[in-house]
C-alpha cells in the first residue's frame, strides 16, 4: 500500500490486479433544507479476489459508499459532490445508464441488508434470479430458470422452491435467495451490506460459511459491510474502519485487531466480550456517533476521545503509516 499524505489516498500494492478504486469520494444527502455529509474524502482500492471488511457505527458512511459504487443513491436526495470511482480503470461517472446496467448484476452485485425489501413481492424468487441471468447472458428463459434452481440449491434451498414468492420464505432463506441472485452471473465484485442482520446466530454462521466457500469457488472480490468485528475476522484479509464518512484506520485484519492505533478502533475492539481469560468489565465509547449534518472540526472523533488535544479539535489527521500493512489517522502517532 502507498499512502500519499497530501491526498490521504489508499493504494494497496499486491500481485492481484486492481479491480475498483475510490478516489476522494464525497457524498451528501439533501432533504428539507438539511444537508448530511455522509461520505467525506473516501479513498479505497479493491483488488481481484480480495476480501475487505468495512466496519463502523451506523452513520459512518458504509452503506452510502456501497450505494455509490453501484450508482444507486436515492434520486433527488443523494449527490456525489466530489471524487471518482474507477472500475477496471474506467471512471464510472462517465458511463451512461445502459453501460451501468450492464455492469450491475454481471460485474458488480450487491446483497442488501433487508432482503424482503430488495426482492419484488410480485414475482417468484426463481423468476427474479432468472431475469438477471437473461438480462446479462444470451440464453433462453428455460435455461435461465434451470440455472436459477441450481443457484438456489447451491445456497441450501430446495430447487422446487424457485416457484415460491419472497413472503413464503423465512428471513434467513430470503437472505440466501439474495445471495443466489447476486451470484447469478459470477460477478467480479460482491458488496454485502449487513447480510446477517436480524438473523439468529446459527443462520448467521451458515451464511458466513456459504459466502466464504462461494468466494473461494468463484474468486470473487468481497466487500463485507458490518458492525460485527467477528464477521470481519472470520471472512476478511483487510479491514477499513470508518468514522464520520472517512477511513480512520486501515490494514490487515491481524494487525489492526491486535494493534489498533486509532482510539475509535480501540474502543470498538474493547467493547467485545472475551470468551477466555479473566472476566473484566467491558469498555464503552462515550457520546454519540458524529452527526453528518453537523460534523465537528478537526478529527471527527475528538468529542468522544479521552486523549483529545487542541490539535485534534482544529486539524483533521491524514492516514499515517504504522507498518507496511497498517495505517491510521490519529495525531497521537506523531507523539
Amino acid at each position: 500500500m502507498i499512502v500519499d499524505k497530501q491526498e490521504n489516498t489508499l493504494d494497496i500494492t499486491r500481485n492481484s490486479e486492481e479491480l475498483l478504486k475510490i478516489e476522494n469520494l464525497s457524498v451528501e444527502y439533501r432533504a428539507s433544507g438539511a444537508v448530511a455529509k455522509a461520505v467525506n474524502g473516501m479513498n479505497l482500492t479493491i483488488h481481484q479476489g480480495e476480501a475487505l471488511g468495512i466496519v463502523g457505527e451506523s452513520g459512518a458512511g458504509k452503506t452510502t459508499t456501497a450505494l455509490s459504487i453501484m450508482n444507486l443513491l436515492p434520486d433527488r436526495v443523494g449527490f456525489v459532490t466530489s471524487g471518482e470511482i474507477y472500475f477496471h480503470g474506467k471512471p464510472m461517472s462517465s458511463m451512461k445508464e445502459k453501460e451501468l446496467n450492464e455492469i450491475r448484476g454481471k460485474n458488480i452485485s450487491m446483497v442488501f441488508a433487508n432482503p424482503l425489501t430488495a426482492l419484488n413481492p410480485l414475482y417468484t424468487v426463481g423468476h427474479q434470479i432468472a431475469m438477471s441471468i437473461i438480462e446479462h447472458e444470451n440464453i433462453s428463459k428455460n435455461e435461465a430458470e434451470k440455472r436459477a434452481e441450481k443457484l438456489l440449491e447451491m445456497v441450501g434451498i430446495a430447487p422446487y422452491r424457485a416457484k415460491n414468492f419472497p413472503h413464503e420464505f423465512s428471513g434467513g432463506m430470503r437472505q440466501r435467495v439474495g445471495i443466489a441472485a447476486a451470484l447469478a452471473c459470477s460477478p467480479e465484485l460482491l458488496l454485502a451490506d449487513e447480510p446477517t442482520t436480524a438473523l439468529d446466530v446459527t443462520i448467521q454462521a451458515q451464511i458466513l460459511e456459504l459466502m466464504k466457500n462461494l468466494q473461494k469457488e468463484y474468486s470473487t472480490a468481497l466487500v463485507m459491510i458490518t458492525h460485527n468485528l467477528g464477521i470481519i475476522a472470520e471472512l476478511c484479509q483487510t479491514v477499513a474502519v470508518m468514522y464520520g464518512g472517512r477511513v480512520v484506520e486501515y490494514g490487515s485484519v491481524e494487525e489492526v485487531f491486535t494493534n489498533p492505533k486509532h482510539f475509535y478502533t480501540y474502543g470498538l475492539l474493547h467493547a467485545i466480550p472475551n470468551l477466555s481469560g479473566p472476566r473484566n468489565r467491558l469498555e464503552s465509547i462515550p457520546g454519540l456517533v458524529a452527526n453528518a449534518q453537523n460534523l465537528p472540526d478537526g478529527c471527527k472523533f475528538h468529542p468522544r476521545c479521552a486523549h483529545c488535544t487542541e490539535r485534534c479539535k482544529k486539524e483533521e489527521p491524514l492516514l499515517m503509516k504504522v507498518s507496511e500493512n497498517h495505517y491510521a489517522a490519529c495525531w497521537e502517532m506523531e507523539g
